[in-house]
């Protein structure tokens, strides 16, 4: 078992919630306007769904991407409990431009097999891990009692915060992601681990 450094106390267990948005509406006319994407009819569904199924879950607070497809799949539950959303620009999508999505899925390759590969005007996969491990690590720092709390993202950037703990995270996986999408992480007061969500096992808490 790790213990902190002789003098500093132990911060409490922090329990995120990682959401990828649901299906978003797509097709011409969105090209560059990717922010501003919302869910389709089915992607509304599905939030809804997902607003009942994490009933049995309490939860601290609720952050979300400022993009339009994460904000609104948390919104049905923002709603069901009477919370508020705060919006961290840090959990937005994988910066790319408008001409690297049309050909997305040959850059996305080739920038699982090399993070510092970015096509013109677009973020590298490095740059965008370490933004998205940024925002943990504010929510760690400001929740140092512990507590639980729901983040909704996007599959590339949860894709690549999922890698920074479990390596044998890639592509594949990234492609396999359903929408929505769960994912568990912990903080045990030393650091972070993923205990479960779509394609892991679950791993029992430790209190």
């Amino acid at each position: 078992m790790q213990y902190p450094p002789p003098g500093l106390s132990r911060l409490g267990r922090l329990d995120v919630i990682l959401v990828r948005h649901a299906e978003a509406v797509t097709g011409a006319g969105w090209e560059d306007r990717d922010d501003e994407r919302p869910l389709s009819d089915a992607g509304m569904r599905a939030a809804r769904e997902l607003a009942e199924e994490l009933d049995p879950y309490g939860l601290t607070a609720i952050y979300s991407s400022p993009m339009a497809r994460a904000l609104q799949t948390v919104e049905p539950l923002a709603q069901r409990r009477g919370m508020e959303i705060t919006l961290l620009p840090d959990l937005r999508e994988r910066g790319t431009s408008a001409a690297a999505r049309a050909d997305w899925w040959s850059h996305l390759e080739r920038s699982w097999t090399n993070p510092d590969y970015a096509p013109p005007g677009s973020e590298t996969g490095r740059d965008a891990q370490r933004r998205a491990l940024r925002a943990l690590d504010l929510l760690r720092a400001h929740y140092p009692d512990g507590g639980r709390v729901l983040v909704a993202s996007h599959g590339n950037l949860i894709s690549l915060i999922l890698q920074a703990f479990e390596p044998a995270v890639d592509l594949n996986f990234h492609m396999a992601m359903p929408l929505p999408a769960l994912y568990h992480l912990e903080h045990d007061g030393i650091g972070w681990r993923v205990m479960g969500g779509h394609g892991f096992v679950e791993t029992a808490a430790v209190n």
